[in-house]
């Protein structure tokens, strides 16, 4: 797939996104190793903007640089998805009230129109729409609150947290129909600049993802697609 679509401010940053969906979205399965090289013909990027992409990846918990033998794509690890949406709590409070607070016409403007993208994702049962459309929330909502460090921390914490969203909705569907309502209200109160309103619905959207963790802790491992 191209970066048309993201957030992007470089080719790194581009090569990172594409690389980040193909992780979160399974093509390449977790447990499995892939070359710098076969990243490149699978992208369509050079080699400096994919290994600026894998360094920045390696300090997540999608892959691991494996010295002379390759890219490890990380294992979905149950504890660590535990503990990743145990930070998340903390950190995207901080997040989500600085972008009530904070965020002007312009950011408004993009949150609102994710809401209706979510919707449909939702009607249509759409894993991956569903999921690129939570990515571009994360990153307008990282933008919105001007905090660049919290953005760092948060995300991959979001990323470990799609892929998990995206394992179980390819599976069986489950989880838009609860999560999808709840990113909607969470859009809807920040671009109120509804500082409580807007806690109140993170409060309840990671209650709703944390519940799916029990269904993720039943499956197999996910496998490519």
């Amino acid at each position: 797939m191209s970066a048309v679509g993201y957030l992007t401010e470089s080719l790194a940053d581009a090569a990172f996104q594409v690389i980040e969906e193909k992780i979160v979205t399974l093509e390449l399965a977790p447990g499995s190793r892939v070359t710098e090289r076969a990243l490149c013909d699978l992208t369509g990027f050079g080699r400096t903007p994919v290994r600026e992409a894998l360094l920045r990846l390696s300090q997540g918990f999608l892959i691991e640089i494996l010295p002379r033998n390759g890219i490890l794509i990380a294992p979905m690890d149950f504890e660590v998805i535990v503990m990743t949406l145990e930070v998340r709590r903390h950190v995207e409070r901080l997040i989500v009230e600085r972008a009530a607070r904070y965020s002007d016409d312009r950011d408004r403007r993009k949150l609102d129109s994710l809401r209706a993208a979510f919707q449909d994702a939702t009607d249509r049962g759409d894993a991956l729409a569903f999921i690129r459309t939570d990515n571009l929330l994360n990153q307008t909502l990282n933008a919105a609150a001007r905090h660049p460090v919290a953005t760092k921390v948060a995300q991959p914490l979001h990323s470990v947290s799609r892929r998990m969203g995206f394992a179980i909705g390819r599976a069986n569907g489950a989880g838009f129909d609860v999560t999808g309502p709840g990113h909607q209200r969470l859009i809807q109160a920040v671009v109120a600049g509804d500082v409580p309103a807007s806690l109140t619905a993170l409060d309840e959207l990671l209650d709703a993802v944390d519940a799916l963790k029990q269904i993720y802790s039943a499956m197999g491992e996910p496998r490519a697609f």
